[in-house]
């Protein structure tokens, strides 16, 4: 019987991409980071939000590989000033709206199946 490892992923220094400082003294920050997952790099691009009055922060280190998702998703951030508390509801409602409405999903014998695609919210403050 063989024990498989469990592959843990491991950020390397992340850079900032780009830098937004907006109208509500927080930063909005677009990082880069190489993620090592089983010994193959790939690059990821993360967001970061600092709150200057508070201090707070919160990030998502690995939000896409899609730089220029991670760009349109930070300035919705901006444009809706969001604060660090809220970066994850944020995520989680820009990730489920960018989720087409209708797929094509082939089957075996050669024809095509339609689904739908929904999404609630399942938690709420």
């Amino acid at each position: 019987m063989k024990i498989q490892e469990r592959t843990k992923e491991r950020f390397a220094d992340a850079i900032v991409y780009m830098e937004v400082y907006g109208s509500n003294r927080i930063i909005y920050r677009v990082t880069a980071s190489n993620v090592i997952c089983r010994g193959m790099a790939k690059l990821v691009y993360g967001v970061m939000l600092e709150d200057l009055r508070s201090g707070e922060q919160q990030s998502i280190a690995d939000f896409s590989t899609d730089l220029e998702k991670t760009i349109r998703f930070a300035n919705d951030l901006v444009m809706r000033e969001t604060i660090p508390a809220k970066l994850y509801d944020a995520a989680l409602e820009y990730l489920c709206t960018a989720l087409p409405s209708k797929e094509k999903v082939p089957e075996t014998a050669g024809k095509t199946q339609e689904f739908s695609v929904s999404s609630r919210r399942i938690f709420s403050r």
